[in-house]
């Protein structure tokens, strides 16, 4: 107080003060037990400091900041090995899945499929070494196999980025296949989907998802719609899907499978679209089993053509798949094919409603119900058809963003071009959480 006014004194505030300020609150977050907690607890003094005038808004904002990065390198020089990390994530999923699915073909009674199963339990990690080096893994511990293992390299060039990936991961072929499975609206892939990309059983063809080589991907923001323009990707592999990311290979499988794609994704105000194409050249592949081509001299190849349209709530997908199956001495070339095509709508931030159809062709292959529609019930020879039709009806509520849902929806599939074709019916749903 003024002793001659009897008023208030304005509190002159000298970049000293401020300083002495910062140290203050420096002195808090190296004596708080935890490098998050004391980030925490200096928030309340940082208001208070302002409210007091002592900092500016900017100031305080850039505290808080210096606070989080502090506190962020603490937590890296405390559980990274390697001395040039500077950042570190950990990231993981949990699917719960109820299926109740009953299937049935003529003079075959198999049993029931109702049984609650964990789906999927994910733990990954991601690193960034120095400026343009990188590290990603993620383990599915409910089946017992790696998501993705990698070294990644990232530049910069022109008006793009460019990643390199050396280690296992999918190869970009497929459009569901190649989406998170934390993302998919329609709890499984479709029959066409599965079909075509998981394991050779001598039906379905093993013809993308998880390898082991060098890829390459360009303007990754692109094809993840995160902005307008091209975006393209190959990759050299080898040619089986991954069951022993460590295997050396053998006689039918020492050689290299050949991988390319390119698109164009673009955004208007509240319309985005992407649209694509893919293909894949295995030799050696494509057998009744995952040897005997190679064996014999065989070879696949396969491409998809596939796009998304999104407009306001609206999202359509839609993707054909073809391959053919050639040089197998004895055994006659084909030509499968499939497609799937999903609309959906939000009808609230929170409630989704959705729809797909598959089908697949296999050309004289043969395929069962079980290939494309997963936890149904094999009827053996008695289901096993030339095409395969699937739908799906469901729902998707969203309790916290796609981080916390519920999925439940109505399957059902049935085979054609066999004397006794087999069909399946029933419920399948799922809750999921990421973090």
């Amino acid at each position: 107080m003024n002793a001659a006014t009897d008023k208030p004194t304005k509190l002159m505030i000298t970049q000293k003060t401020k300083h002495a300020a910062a140290a203050a609150l420096a002195l808090v977050a190296a004596t708080t037990s935890g490098v998050h907690l004391a980030a925490q607890d200096s928030g309340a003094l940082v208001d208070a400091l302002v409210r007091r005038e002592i900092l500016t808004v900017q100031e305080a904002e850039e505290i808080r900041a210096e606070l989080l990065r502090e506190a962020n390198a603490s937590i890296i020089s405390a559980i990274a090995k390697g001395k040039a990390t500077n950042a570190l994530s950990i990231s993981g999923r949990i699917q719960g899945q109820y299926a109740g699915l009953q299937s049935d073909a003529p003079g075959t009674n198999p049993p029931a499929v109702n049984h609650f199963l964990i789906r999927r339990v994910y733990l990954g990690v991601d690193a960034k070494i120095g400026a343009e080096w990188a590290a990603s893994l993620n383990y599915d511990f409910a089946g017992n196999l790696f998501d993705k293992a990698f070294i990644s390299w990232g530049k910069v060039l022109g008006a793009h980025e460019i990643d390199i990936n050396a280690g296992l991961r999918k190869v970009n072929f497929g459009l569901e296949e190649t989406t998170s499975s934390g993302n998919l609206a329609a709890i499984e892939r479709s029959a066409a989907t599965r079909y075509f990309v998981e394991d050779n059983n001598g039906r379905r063809l093993g013809a993308a998802s998880y390898r082991v080589g060098l890829f390459l991907d360009g303007n990754k923001s692109a094809a993840s719609g995160k902005k307008n323009g091209f975006f393209y990707g190959a990759a050299v592999t080898n040619p089986e899907r991954v069951a022993t990311a460590s295997d050396v290979g053998n006689v039918t499988t020492n050689t290299v499978a050949l991988w390319a794609n390119v698109g164009y994704g673009q955004k208007f105000s509240d319309v985005a679209t992407t649209f694509g194409v893919a293909a894949g050249y295995l030799p050696g592949q494509g057998g009744a089993s995952a040897s005997d081509a190679a064996a014999e001299g065989g070879e696949t190849f396969v491409a998809s053509l596939y796009g998304t349209l999104k407009a306001g709530a609206f999202t359509l997908q839609a993707e054909l798949l073809l391959a053919s199956i050639s040089d197998i001495p004895n055994v006659p070339d084909i030509s499968p094919w499939g497609f799937w095509v999903q609309p959906s709508f939000k009808i609230t931030d929170n409630i989704e409603l959705l729809a797909r159809y598959s089908y697949v062709d296999s050309d004289g292959r043969g395929v069962r119900v079980s290939d494309g529609i997963r936890s149904s019930a094999s009827v053996g020879s008695a289901g096993t058809g030339d095409a395969l039709h699937e739908y799906f009806i469901g729902a998707n509520y969203y309790f916290v963003g796609n981080d916390v849902k519920f999925q439940i929806g109505y399957v059902g599939g049935k085979t054609t071009g066999a004397t006794r074709n087999e069909t399946v019916n029933g419920l399948r749903s799922q809750i999921q959480i990421n973090f």
